[in-house]
């Protein structure tokens, strides 16, 4: 299959070069990910083909042997070389190409971005108020959208789904991904390449009243472990995950967050922070 000449991304300083068999392809990806659009060598090399005899698996799997990670999934099948820095992937609809596409692009800043630097992708919303990164992490259907809806006219929405967390050389920051929920319309997504000193994370709960709980430090790291948008199941991915949460809890403090899914959410914080 003819591919495109690539469409070079770069998230969080990881480099993608995307080959696209169709220029309508590389034009809509381009289009949504124009922020995030670079002239930098790629460090990976990630090509997609358009296959319409693929079929779904009765039962979706994943498997690791060493560096190289297969996958079947619903519309998506194919492989990524941790060592090789390369994947390729073969898409069932073209409708959904592009939500196919990240879910390649975010297994890959899962598992390199502790690796290579010194960085966490985080199933979160991430924001920026008065120049500083605030992360509301926690399961789906949480509240990570909402929170995000509700503080977007105090200041920048980074992501309401994926963020990444780095240990930058003036302290921890919170960096956006171009990765967004399927929840929003594509139209009412605004994607931003921004960054931010990274001053809180918050694990989201739902309840009657506002609440907000400091975590000590082993509650904090299983907190964050547990909301992983993809499990880390390599060792090497794995050691290097937990060097740098311990490294971010040092520094920032993480805070159980009780909340209503009301505008008076970030007055509460501004009352509790003092």
């Amino acid at each position: 299959m003819t591919h495109m000449e690539p469409l070079n991304l770069e998230i969080a300083g990881i480099t993608f070069g995307v080959h696209l068999p169709l220029e309508t392809w590389r034009m809509a990806l381009a289009a949504r990910y124009a922020p995030f659009l670079t002239s930098a060598l790629p460090g990976w090399q990630v090509v997609v083909d358009y296959d319409p005899t693929l079929t779904d698996p009765e039962a979706p799997w994943v498997r690791h042997k060493g560096a190289l990670t297969t996958f079947h999934l619903a519309e998506l099948q194919g492989f990524a070389d941790l060592v090789a820095h390369r994947a390729r992937a073969s898409v069932l609809s073209e409708t959904d190409m592009p939500a196919l596409v990240e879910r390649v692009l975010a297994f890959i800043c899962v598992e390199m971005l502790p690796r290579e630097q010194d960085a966490l992708l985080l199933h979160a919303a991430g924001v920026v108020l008065d120049g500083k990164g605030y992360a509301f992490f926690g399961r789906s259907g949480i509240g990570k959208t909402t929170v995000a809806g509700l503080v977007a006219d105090r200041g920048e929405v980074l992501s309401d789904e994926l963020v990444v967390v780095r240990l930058g050389a003036g302290g921890p920051e919170l960096v956006s991904t171009p990765f967004w929920g399927h929840s929003i319309p594509q139209e009412r997504i605004c994607r931003i390449n921004r960054r931010a000193p990274l001053v809180g994370l918050f694990a989201l709960a739902q309840a009657e009243t506002f609440s907000l709980e400091r975590l000590g430090a082993a509650e904090a790291v299983l907190a964050l472990l547990g909301m992983q948008k993809a499990m880390t199941e390599l060792l090497e991915s794995t050691q290097a995950w937990l060097a740098v949460a311990e490294q971010v809890i040092q520094q920032v403090p993480v805070y159980r967050l009780g909340f209503r899914p009301t505008a008076e959410l970030w007055p509460f914080l501004e009352r509790a922070w003092r």
